[in-house]
């Protein structure tokens, strides 16, 4: 079984947004319906919600991170699905970010510096 290389951690009240990838002629926008997050880490995210997204589908987010001044806008691909046993929401959704730097479909450095910094409070918080 492959180990992950980031730690995940949990931020009460931490929510997501979800868009598809732009299509060629028109940009998609974020939806007025948000999600809540389970956990995250710096190389991804699981997630709730209540449509079946398809693995290897790439996904533009914004998470809204309590205390956080901006929410942080990450490209990333869906990972995998699976039914949630709780009746709030239909699906528990994990995702993976695309890599960090300054070429086209990489996230900027900022956002990992940003989820660095967060993990690092959360686990003073433990």
């Amino acid at each position: 079984m492959k180990k992950r290389s980031c730690k995940r951690f949990s931020i009460p009240g931490t929510t997501l947004y979800y868009k598809r990838k732009r299509s060629l002629f028109k940009k998609a926008q974020y939806p007025d319906i948000y999600y809540p997050v389970i956990n995250i880490s710096k190389g991804g995210a699981q997630f709730l919600c209540n449509e079946r997204l398809k693995a290897g589908k790439q996904l533009e987010i914004k998470i809204l991170i309590p205390g956080h001044p901006e929410p942080l806008e990450i490209l990333s691909d869906v990972r995998w699905i699976a039914k949630n046993r709780e009746q709030s929401y239909t699906y528990q959704t994990g995702i993976a970010f695309h890599p960090y730097g300054d070429l086209k479909h990489q996230n900027p450095t900022e956002i990992l510096d940003a989820l660095v910094r967060l993990e690092e409070d959360a686990a003073e918080e433990i």
